[in-house]
């Protein structure tokens, strides 16, 4: 996710990052960073499959929750496809949740239907 106080654009890794160590400047990260939690932190419903090291993306909202960004690791962007995530993500869409998965700047939109629809991401 971009990272406005650090320059960081979406769908880059952040220059802090280090695998296997994670924020390199983690005691002095930037308020963006100190704010956000990922919904699997958040949600109780969502088990430790839906870690963002197991399943390979980050889930956050928007909108006021109206709409769900699944923020797909660049390494790893097909695994939201795997189960239990896409089956879950699809039933989501189709109870009326807006969901986004992207990857980058690209994306998918998760119609009710069934269907999807590429996005951009602004920017």
């Amino acid at each position: 996710m971009g990272v406005t106080a650090l320059d960081k654009p979406a769908g880059r890794w952040c220059t802090h990052f280090k695998k296997a160590q994670g924020c390199r400047i983690y005691d002095d990260r930037p308020a963006d960073c100190r704010i956000f939690n990922c919904l699997w932190l958040l949600t109780e419903a969502l088990d430790a499959d839906w870690k963002p090291s197991v399943c390979g993306f980050v889930l956050h909202s928007e909108a006021g929750g109206g709409r769900l960004i699944v923020e797909c690791d660049p390494a790893r962007p097909h695994d939201w496809r795997r189960a239990p995530y896409q089956a879950t993500l699809e039933r989501w869409a189709g109870q009326g949740q807006e969901v986004l998965v992207m990857t980058g700047r690209a994306g998918l939109r998760l119609l009710p239907d069934g269907q999807t629809r590429p996005v951009r991401r602004a920017g």
